[in-house]
């Protein structure tokens, strides 16, 4: 179990994941798939709706090898 500061942290770190008041925030702001990549970044560029890409973490197994 983590203590409340390391859990604090935990949750700061993946609070910019979701800048959604709801989870019906901004329904209805992208009525068709995006045709091109260009019209994808327009969207994104009104509202942040994608998350950000992370990069995973080695394993402990994957680094050894």
């Amino acid at each position: 179990m983590l203590n409340p500061k390391e859990n604090e942290k935990l949750i700061d770190d993946y609070d910019y994941l979701s800048n959604a008041a709801s989870a019906r925030d901004c329904t209805g702001l992208i009525p068709f798939l995006p045709r091109s990549e260009e019209e994808l970044e327009a969207y994104n560029d009104v509202y942040q709706f994608e998350p950000p890409v992370i990069s995973a973490k080695k394993s402990k197994s994957d680094r050894e090898q």
